[in-house]
This record gives C-alpha cells, structure tokens and sequence, in this order.
C-alpha cells in the first residue's frame, strides 16, 4: 500500500466539519445576479410593479370591459333583466344530458337513413322510416310551435345579442301556458344542434324511458320562470362604482357631522341667550335696591305715604 492511499482513506473516515458552527464557521454568502441591472446608487434593483392598468390591451377586450361596466352602472329595465335569472347548474346539467340524446340528425346520418329506405324499395319491401324525435330550432320555427300549443319546453338562451330578437318569447310562453327556462350560452345550444350558436330551442315530444326526468325538469321551470312575478317586475343594473360609493358614503358622513355641529351650535346659543336673561334680570334688581338705598324708603312705603295724604286731603 502506498502512503498516498492510506492518507485519503484517513481522510475520508475522518468526521466532516460543520459549517457555520464555532469561531472557524463560514458565513454562507447570498447569491448575486452577475446580470441583474442596477437602477441605484444603492444598488438596489426595481421591485416588481403591477402593470395590469399601465399595459395596453386590445380593442376589442377594452370594449368587452367597458360594455360589462356599463351593463352594470345603467338601470336595465325587467324585459331584459330576466334573462339574468338563469336555470341552476344540476338542473341545467340535467337538462342539457335530456338535450344529447334529442340532437337532429347530421347530413351523413340523414343520407345513411335515406339510402337505406330506398334499397328497400328496390327489393320491394315497404319500409316506412319515421323521422327520429330531435330539438326544433330557429327562431321562426319555435315561435310557430309555441303559437300552436305543440311546444312542451322552451329553452332560451341568456346572451343572445341583440337582445329583440328573444325579448318576447318569455312573455308569449307565459300567455300560452308553455313552460320556458333561459340558460347560459347560446354557444352551448349551438351545440346542441351542430350549430356555433342557437338563440332558442323546443321539445316537443320526449321518449317514454326519459318522461320521469321530463317531468322533473318542468317541475323546476315552472315556479322558477312562468309563475314567477319577481323577476318580471325586478329592475336590474346601477351598481355603483367603489369610487362613487365612498364618495356618498363621504358626503352622508358629512351631512350628518354637519347636523351634530348645528345641533350643537343651537344648544350653546340657547344656552348664552338664557345666561344673558338671567344677567339682565340681575342687574335691573340690582338697580332697584340702588334706587331704593338713595331715596332712603323702600316703593312700597312711599306709596303708603301717598295713600295717607289723598285721605287727609279729602277730609
């Protein structure tokens, strides 16, 4: 063995000394950024700022934040206020899984079904195929099933832009007894019916199997949307900013700081008017005893010297 060898094997069984105990233990440095900029003669580097209102955002996000500002700072009358009421997320869930299984045909699935009747007929069997059960939509349409008491649920969607073209339909719904319920996104009906978007859907009919959760989902709407008179009279919108509702406050504070100090100012001067008076008085009885010290008889002795005389005169 070579005495290089032994060393290292000492070395290593040797005990490791801790760092940053005892009078020998170095002080761990702090890592410095070589490449970060200093801005200070204290060299101290920039704190991290919030740049959300410094950044410049697009067109169109400023006018989607402006218009949602706005929506809430104006008073939106019922019509268009109702649409803000919408159907729960279990219900909604419910009814969009009932939705699923009602969605029209594709074009491929329509050509499929076709090919096949015709087939048929060219071996000479009489196969009828019966259109499937599927959602009605368009706006159009819906109205002419509603009109017609064919509807048995009607699904309105709560964003649809301009805002006339659904305005109506609760009301129409209301008066002909069709029960109706508004959901969130008309993206959501598009997809339904293999659209991008869709203002409104119907059901007019529903398989036997799905009845019991039919009936279910009409339960809900009813009291929530056709009986409901609340939201057909409930004004929505002007909510105000945090910046006015400080200032109100500020001046409601205010107002009343100065009702306490007027209040205050009328009870210190009653209070001087009442000492004043009581001065006054004080000071004219203290003329009268004054008065009285000089003539040397009181009033009251002069006016019974004055009696004495009238009768001595009379006599």
């Amino acid at each position: 063995m070579s005495t290089k060898s032994k060393q290292t094997r000492q070395k290593k069984n040797q005990p490791k000394k801790q760092k940053g105990k005892g009078r020998k233990g170095k002080k761990k440095q702090k890592k410095v950024d070589k490449f970060a900029k200093v801005y200070s003669k204290q060299k101290k580097s920039v704190p991290v700022r919030d740049l959300y209102q410094v950044m410049r955002w697009p067109k169109y996000i400023k006018i989607q934040r402006q218009r949602k500002v706005l929506m809430k700072r104006l008073r939106v009358p019922p019509a268009i206020n109702q649409f803000t009421n919408t159907l729960e997320r279990n219900t909604a869930y419910q009814l969009f899984t009932l939705l699923s299984k009602y969605s029209p045909e594709t074009k491929k699935q329509k050509k499929t079904r076709l090919q096949k009747v015709a087939e048929s007929k060219v071996i000479g069997d009489n196969v009828k195929s019966k259109k499937p059960l599927t959602v009605k939509y368009g706006i159009n349409h819906v109205t002419s099933l509603v009109e017609r008491k064919k509807a048995k649920l009607v699904i309105i969607a709560h964003d649809v832009d301009p805002i006339e073209l659904v305005v109506w339909l609760p009301a129409l719904c209301r008066k002909m007894g069709v029960p109706y319920c508004i959901v969130k996104g008309k993206a959501r009906l598009g997809k339904v019916v293999h659209k991008k978007t869709a203002t409104a859907l119907v059901l007019t009919d529903v398989k036997q199997q799905d009845k019991n959760a039919f009936a279910k989902i009409i339960d809900i709407c009813m009291p929530k949307f056709n009986d409901n008179v609340e939201t057909r009279t409930k004004w929505g919108g002007g909510v105000l900013s945090s910046k006015a509702r400080k200032a109100i406050e500020k001046n409601l504070e205010s107002s009343q700081l100065s009702k306490k100090l007027m209040q205050e100012q009328k009870i210190r001067e009653r209070i001087i008017k009442e000492k004043l008076e009581q001065q006054r008085l004080e000071e004219e009885a203290q003329k009268k005893k004054e008065e009285e010290a000089k003539n040397g008889k009181p009033e009251a002795d002069k006016t019974e010297d004055k009696k004495d005389t009238k009768k001595s005169g009379k006599k």
